[in-house]
């Protein structure tokens, strides 16, 4: 992407992740997750309790609920030969997360080839094809959903060749597979929330967002908000988002916006002003990703006049985001989920894949930024945790 679309959303499809997002819901934050070297993922909880105070809840998604991944010795496979398919090169958001996987990749002593989609789903098809006719032993899939290329998984699968997606649903999904069958070979392990449904668990991180925009407005929120309900991803973070306002008594949504990555740009931003414009009630104004943010929604908060008593919750908070935060140009606030992680917890569980393990908990997680808190002073957002370092010690490559 020229500038940070997410997921390369300028595809017009429904993608999807675990996406962005390995979210905690804000009570199992409150829990005692902690974003050091907590190497247990948080738990499922269970049992009734009563809701924590606004405070405690805005307190909870700054802390956030990364956490280190599991340092269990677990040897790198030799000799493996692996394709990443990547959702676009051109866009920051696949190129991120697949760089990083085949840097992981190559630390295990991999051999890793990249076949870039352009950002076209018309050649994602092609993309598995190439990698199968390739014998790769196997296959990363980043912003590629399994009904995109449910033929070729069913191939894959067929071969033995080990499938491993970034930020995509599986053929059994409800919204973007119509509760086909499963056919990748395993997810990243975001910990057992996720493990039970991976939608709901999506979900948590836009009920997260939610609450952070109500604590802002002190339980006041009126909301803009703006989404890609043909995103698998953004249609689950989106539910828990507006599931949190629904759920607050003294707020609500005032004009709800759908669109496409198509209309990314000048004619978003029209739409943007225009409901700026129809309601100036609103102080609340949610973003569903970067490219939205930065292309469209920021100017046109900017441009608005009216910047200063807007509370924005951007996307997902790359480089050019954060500038935008730190200027205020636009932004209030971001919630991050690391991508680059994302591509070294792919790697690890393909390797875990390829030894007949489960995959090993990622310690993946969220964490609010903004501007008085966790926002580096310049750049990229730095994890807490030195996934990295971690990895290689468990791969015994360090």
């Amino acid at each position: 992407m020229p500038i940070h679309l997410v997921r390369s959303l300028y595809r017009p499809r429904a993608l999807g992740t675990a996406a962005v997002i390995a979210a905690l819901s804000v009570s199992a934050a409150c829990s005692g997750t902690s974003n050091t070297a907590n190497t247990k993922p948080p738990s499922d909880g269970g049992g009734a309790s009563s809701p924590p105070a606004v405070s405690a809840e805005l307190e909870a998604v700054y802390k956030g609920t990364l956490a280190s991944p599991d340092a269990t010795s677990r040897p790198a496979a030799k000799g493996k030969s692996v394709w990443v398919i990547s959702g676009g090169q051109s866009s920051e958001s696949s190129s991120v997360p697949v760089n990083a996987a085949v840097e992981a990749a190559k630390k295990l002593g991999w051999k890793v080839h990249i076949y870039d989609t352009q950002l076209n789903p018309a050649n994602d098809a092609t993309g598995v094809s190439q990698a199968i006719a390739a014998n790769a032993d196997g296959i990363i899939l980043d912003a590629i959903d399994c009904s995109f290329v449910k033929s070729q998984l069913e191939q894959a699968k067929a071969k033995g060749i080990v499938t491993v997606p970034i930020y995509a649903y599986d053929c059994d999904d409800a919204y973007s597979g119509k509760g086909g069958s499963k056919l990748f070979s395993a997810y990243i392990n975001y910990g057992p929330i996720a493990a039970k449904n991976l939608g709901a668990f999506a979900e948590k991180y836009g009920f997260a967002q939610g609450q952070a925009a109500i604590a802002a407005t002190g339980g006041k929120a009126k909301v803009i908000f703006f989404n890609d309900t043909q995103v698998t991803v953004l249609h689950y973070t989106g539910a828990g988002f507006l599931r949190a306002i629904r759920g607050c008594s003294g707020c609500e949504i005032v004009k709800s916006i759908d669109f496409t990555g198509l209309q990314l740009g000048p004619q978003l931003q029209q739409m943007a002003a225009a409901a700026l414009l129809q309601h100036p009630e609103a102080n609340v104004v949610k973003s569903p990703f970067t490219a939205a943010t930065l292309l469209s929604i920021g100017p046109a908060v900017v441009q608005s006049g009216h910047a200063g008593n807007l509370y924005v919750m951007g996307g997902e908070g790359f480089a050019d985001e954060l500038d935008l935060l730190r200027n205020h140009q636009g932004v209030n606030a971001v919630m991050i989920s690391p991508s680059d992680w994302t591509g070294w917890a792919a790697v690890d569980t393909m390797n875990s894949l390829f030894q007949n393990k489960a995959p090993a908990y990622s310690g993946l997680g969220w964490q609010l930024v903004d501007a008085t808190h966790n926002l580096p002073t310049s750049g990229a957002w730095v994890p807490p945790v030195d996934f990295k370092a971690i990895y290689a010690k468990a791969w015994g490559v360090s």
